[in-house]
């Protein structure tokens, strides 16, 4: 059984990721750390509160022991506040999360980016298009050459629908949303199939919405 520790987990994703972890008879242990409670109280969840997660070398201690790191973290420019407080947010607290488990010895780390992300973008901090291209291509770094994890996954969803599949009338031949719990779904089986050791590349990258339901055996 597998130890996760994840960060944003409060988010339209994560909250997925959590609460399918939590019904996993795989998973044993959940450490989330966050600003914000998640409000969920289940026996293998540890909730780490900290005022910001820019703090996060305050919990080290809970990062050893784990088997995979989840990045779940998102925002956007309107919801930072602006350019500056959107890379801090994506990129900034995903080098500082992938340093600490890496520190901890943490083998797999799996983060969130998005279909188009690459770090050697152009990129004006006032054009938010090519700025979010490049500051997730700068983010999915964090754990490919800045931080270099025995093992790395990198999910690159196209658009996401931020209702579960089960209240968007979600269908397999829908090509244009990816519900978030599908998401959840193809993160929490490549942990699996990364702890039993049946994943074969350092660097796994699953890039767009019809790859990623290929993954949990759904074609779209």
């Amino acid at each position: 059984m597998f130890n996760a520790i994840m960060i944003g987990g409060t988010g339209a994703t994560g909250s997925q990721v959590l609460n399918q972890l939590i019904k996993n008879k795989s998973c044993n242990k959940i450490t989330l750390i966050g600003r914000q409670s998640c409000h969920v109280k289940d026996e293998k969840l540890v909730e780490v509160l900290i005022d910001s997660l820019f703090y996060l070398d305050s919990t080290k201690s809970y990062w050893e022991g784990n088997d995979v790191f989840f990045n779940c973290i998102g925002t956007t420019r309107k919801r930072a506040g602006g350019a500056k407080n959107f890379i801090d947010i994506e990129l900034g607290i995903s080098k500082i999360a992938a340093r600490i488990a890496l520190e901890s010895k943490i083998p797999h780390a799996s983060i969130i980016s998005a279909a188009g992300a690459n770090y050697k973008a152009w990129a004006k901090n006032w054009i938010h298009p090519l700025l979010y291209i490049k500051t997730m291509g700068e983010k999915e770094q964090t754990i490919i050459s800045d931080f270099k994890f025995k093992f790395s996954t990198i999910f690159k969803p196209g658009f996401l629908n931020r209702k579960p599949s089960n209240k968007s009338n979600f269908t397999f031949k829908n090509k244009y949303s990816l519900p978030v719990d599908m998401l959840a779904k193809a993160m929490i089986l490549d942990a699996e199939n990364v702890y039993r050791k049946t994943v074969k590349n350092n660097i796994h990258y699953l890039i767009g919405n019809k790859s990623i339901l290929n993954s949990i055996g759904a074609s779209s």
